[in-house]
């Protein structure tokens, strides 16, 4: 599973160490500075590549805002399942979230993590 983020904000850099804590070993998080070629032709043509959101390419599938958060979790140690639990909410509603948290997460608070 490959987890290719932002990178270029202190909540970004916050959040791929704390989902590294959470999740089995092999989850490979990557900045999007990053991406291998070979990454971007092979899925250019995707719609959901140009969304500005966390991106996961798991079993040759590419999974954006709430829907990749999820499938990360997935792989969660057995200590970090319960917070799968939020994902039984409308997928609406998740996005929704995750919306507000990346539109504001270049603000001072997101400094504060770090």
């Amino acid at each position: 599973m490959l987890v290719i983020i932002d990178g270029d904000c202190a909540f970004c850099q916050w959040a791929s160490k704390l989902l590294g804590k959470l999740c089995r070993p092999g989850l490979e998080i990557i900045p999007l500075a990053s991406v291998s070629q070979d990454i971007l032709n092979t899925w250019s043509s995707e719609a959901y590549w140009t969304v500005d959101s966390i991106k996961v390419i798991s079993e040759g599938k590419l999974y954006i805002k709430s829907q990749a958060i999820a499938e990360v979790m997935r792989t969660a140690r057995w200590f970090a399942q319960p917070l799968r639990l939020f994902f039984l909410l409308p997928e609406a509603w998740l996005d929704r979230g995750y919306d507000w948290v990346a539109r504001n997460r270049k603000s001072q608070a997101c400094e504060l993590l770090l």
